[in-house]
């Protein structure tokens, strides 16, 4: 399963569901982007390419 992590910084209790991540087994690949960052249209870009192909996202 691909899965993507947004990091927005919106919820306070993010060690909970990064607990959770770290128990997927390597048959999931964990994509993790972080919004906070002063991101580049180019890593927008890549950040939504990454969205359209996911099977869930998951935003912190």
């Amino acid at each position: 399963m691909n899965i993507i992590v947004l990091n927005t910084g919106l919820f306070p209790e993010t060690g909970v569901l990064e607990d959770a991540l770290a128990q997927f087994g390597p048959e999931h690949e964990v994509s993790r982007y972080d919004t906070n960052a002063g991101l580049a249209d180019d890593d927008w870009d890549r950040i939504v390419q990454a969205l359209v192909s996911a099977d869930r996202v998951i935003t912190l």
